[in-house]
């Protein structure tokens, strides 16, 4: 009796699953049917960076202290 009522238990939730469909990936994942983004850079004046060289570490344990 119970391995019936197993049988048909199973048998309910494939019935019930059998209508669900999974989801698969999208059409297209690249986008590679889509034509790129055309721009034209900006023609502006160059920007002057300063640079400044690193400062050597300053190891506290040794400093004088007075």
């Amino acid at each position: 009796m119970v391995k019936q009522i197993g049988q048909l238990g199973c048998f309910l939730l494939l019935l019930a699953l059998a209508g669900c469909q999974i989801p698969g990936p999208p059409p297209d994942p690249l986008f590679a049917n889509h034509k790129p983004t055309e721009t034209k850079a900006k023609a502006e004046a160059a920007i002057n960076t300063r640079f400044f060289e690193p400062a050597p570490p300053v190891q506290r344990f040794f400093v004088d202290r007075r």
